[in-house]
């Protein structure tokens, strides 16, 4: 998959809203990486930790206990 971005257009910074469940899905697809996420206020911060929880639980193959 080749990037669509110029090196113009590739530094920019887009704020955007998106609901829990979408964020859930793209953390758990892979597209979204918790280090890609940045809080800009308490609440985004309470869902994104929420939705990363729940998404590194979901993992089934992930085992905690033998």
């Amino acid at each position: 998959m080749t990037p669509v971005f110029n090196t113009e257009t590739s530094a920019s910074k887009v704020q955007v809203e998106l609901s829990s469940h979408v964020l859930k899905q793209l953390l758990k697809s892979g597209l979204l990486h918790g280090e890609d996420c940045k809080c800009l206020n308490a609440s985004a911060k309470q869902i994104i930790w929420q939705a990363l929880l729940a998404t590194s639980t979901d993992n089934k193959e992930n085992h905690l206990c033998a």
